[in-house]
């Protein structure tokens, strides 16, 4: 059973992440559409790493392009469909957005990821401008046994990095159930933790950006191979496909609605 939040919940949770540079929203998805998922990215790492990158990949956890997996794991797009998801992001993005980065982080047992140093998302700091909009969904309990991720709270600001004693004694454990999702200031200072666990530890790990902002990879080239035909309006503008520089002068002058940097949906 998924939750429906207030406009003062909303309006709560947005003063929480303007304040302390993230925000967690528990029961945001039901059970189902979260266990496909994460069978699907645990058995596409393996094939990724395999099939890809071989040994010189070191990654491990991390997929590059999730919805590059779409045609045969539908899912991976369905739960970018999620209201709730999209009007938190839009309550902090404005209108506007596109996805620019759709991956995970998935943690093996008794093992550990790159992502436990402590470190932000962006070196990029303009105050009072977010450039980029960082969102965990979490496909597991987060517990302190299976690697739930470290935050130092209102450090979304400081522009030096904390030393490791320092970030330990002040930063919290995001001890979160699984379906939540967590939104971030990618400007804030976190870490992951160590799964401790005989378990994988597992979330997806979204960011959007500007629709002017470059993706950090060609959502829609990684997605050339899918049909798209049936993908809503919403949907494609997410995915970045309103958003491609034109190549020639047919895409320029062309009509509206066969552009690539057509205006965001509306």
């Amino acid at each position: 059973m998924t939750k429906t939040f207030s406009e003062k919940e909303f309006g709560d949770a947005l003063d929480f992440f303007h304040k302390n540079g993230y925000v967690a929203l528990e029961g945001t998805y039901n059970d189902h559409l979260l266990d496909k998922t994460k069978n699907s990215i645990l058995e596409l790492i393996e094939s990724e790493r395999n099939q890809i990158h071989s040994t010189t990949y070191n990654d491990y956890g991390f997929l590059l392009c999730a919805a590059h997996y779409a045609d045969k794991h539908p899912h991976l797009i369905d739960i970018l469909e999620n209201d709730l998801l999209l009007q938190f992001t839009e309550l902090i993005m404005q209108k506007w957005f596109i996805l620019y980065l759709y991956s995970n982080n998935c943690i093996p047992p008794n093992n550990s990821s790159k992502a436990a140093r402590i470190h932000v998302d962006t070196p990029r700091y303009i105050k009072d401008f977010i450039p980029t909009l960082g969102v965990m969904i979490t496909l597991d309990d987060y517990n302190e046994l299976n690697g739930a991720t470290w935050v130092l709270p209102n450090s979304h600001d400081r522009l030096e990095e904390p030393t490791e004693e320092e970030f330990y004694k002040n930063a919290i454990r995001l001890i979160i159930p699984k379906g939540s999702v967590c939104f971030f200031n990618p400007r804030m200072w976190h870490a992951a933790g160590a799964n401790h666990s005989d378990k994988w530890r597992s979330c997806l790990l979204l960011a959007f950006c500007k629709p002017w902002m470059k993706q950090r990879v060609d959502i829609p080239k990684f997605m050339s191979h899918i049909n798209t035909t049936n993908y809503s309006q919403r949907l494609k503008q997410l995915l970045g496909y309103n958003s491609i520089p034109p190549g020639n002068f047919n895409e320029f002058y062309g009509e509206e609605n066969g552009r690539t940097y057509t205006q965001p949906f509306v």
